[in-house]
């Protein structure tokens, strides 16, 4: 363990830097969608597109961080998102909208860096006991975020346009980038070989035989696809629907992380009650009776504000009692904190990628679709706990 503790506070904004470059455009995606003359269907590619380059770019920053260091991989990652919000910008000057996703893809590769190195850096700077404290800590920021974000977005959207979200972005990506310069380096040496490709093949190949490491992640995964469902479908509903403007849309979403704090204090308290696979099954039956409950009042024709955003804090209630503990064992599991956190973010963002998918391949949704998706997520990650319970 290194002797220098980094600061909690750059931890708790770098570990959700991607999420938050992933939703907070999200209450501008009708208007983006008007400005490049494409449809809803074609700009909702843009968080797909997005959600394959954060999958990916976990995977090379665990050898990079431990040839080069943990500090040398964040300011790489932070300077290609900023990268990234630059061209999509251009692209809106020049309407160009190819452009456009390369900018998000190439966002998400940079950003990405954020959950992964912070996971690696807590790892490598404190024990275990304290480990798990301080990941709870930064999960809930990582949980927090979208919906904070999202506020930010509506209001930046309404009053500032769909560009303003990218230079908020910048700034924001510039601030992480100047907190992370006073980080201790917390690699304990650095591995000359780390970018050998036949290394770097053989050692994920080993985390993926680590099936504490993959059931751990695709429960992650599960929680991470309903949180970007929403993100994703929630805009179509709430704005072309109900008719909210973005700023009332982005202002609604203060209401679901109420759930994410409560779900975190809750998991603080099971604790030390419940052993964390027990707090995971909690957090697993609360999304599905939320989920069911929404199902059935959309059904039934009862799709309003209330119906759409007054089960979310339950339903992240869920997934942040699922999300800490589900972590919190994975890392538990790691000898090799930088790589096989880089294995455990890639399949949690192959999984929501995935999701995402699926829901854009159905055209003309009906409202259904939303919390029949959380349905189905929610008996996929009780399935795989059952299975992680198995080994």
């Amino acid at each position: 363990m290194t002797s220098k503790k980094p600061s909690l506070l750059t931890l708790l904004l770098l570990m959700p830097f991607a999420s938050i470059s992933a939703v907070l455009f999200t209450p501008a995606l009708p208007e983006i969608a008007a400005a490049f003359n494409v449809t809803d269907g074609q700009i909702q590619a843009s968080m797909t597109l997005f959600l394959l380059g954060y999958a990916f770019g976990n995977l090379p920053y665990g050898p990079i961080a431990k040839r080069f260091g943990r500090k040398p991989a964040i300011y790489l990652g932070i300077l290609l998102a900023i990268i990234g919000c630059i061209l999509t910008l251009i692209a809106g000057k020049n309407h160009l909208f190819s452009l456009f996703l390369l900018g998000r893809f190439l966002s998400a590769f940079g950003s990405s860096v954020g959950m992964k190195i912070s996971f690696t850096i807590i790892a490598d700077a404190f024990e275990q006991a304290e480990a798990t404290k301080k990941l709870s800590l930064a999960t809930l920021a990582f949980a927090i975020a979208p919906g904070l974000a999202v506020g930010t977005g509506g209001m930046l959207t309404t009053h500032y346009g769909w560009e303003s979200c990218f230079y908020a972005l910048i700034v924001y990506s510039g601030a992480v980038f100047v907190l992370s310069l006073f980080l201790p380096e917390t690699a304990p040496y650095l591995d000359k070989e780390a970018l050998n490709l036949n290394n770097i093949l053989s050692t994920y190949r080993r985390k993926l035989q680590n099936k504490q490491i993959v059931y751990s992640a695709c429960i992650l995964g599960s929680v991470t696809s309903i949180i970007y469902l929403f993100s994703t479908l929630a805009p179509f509903l709430g704005m072309n629907r109900m008719g909210l403007t973005p700023e009332e849309y982005g202002f609604l979403n203060f209401i679901p992380p109420i759930g994410l704090i409560g779900g975190s204090i809750a998991s603080h308290w099971l604790a030390a009650r419940k052993d964390k696979l027990a707090v995971i099954q909690i957090g697993g039956i609360l999304a599905i009776l939320t989920s069911t409950g929404m199902l059935a009042f959309f059904a039934l024709g009862y799709i309003n504000l209330w119906t759409l955003f007054l089960p979310m804090p339950f339903l992240y209630c869920g997934t942040s009692l699922i999300f800490n503990n589900a972590s919190s064992f994975a890392m538990s599991h790691m000898q090799d904190k930088s790589n096989g956190s880089a294995i455990m973010s890639f399949i949690n963002m192959s999984l929501a990628t995935v999701a995402v998918l699926i829901a854009e391949s159905i055209a003309s949704p009906s409202p259904l679709l939303m919390p029949s998706l959380f349905l189905c997520f929610g008996g996929l990650l009780l399935f795989l706990l059952q299975r992680l319970k198995a080994n």
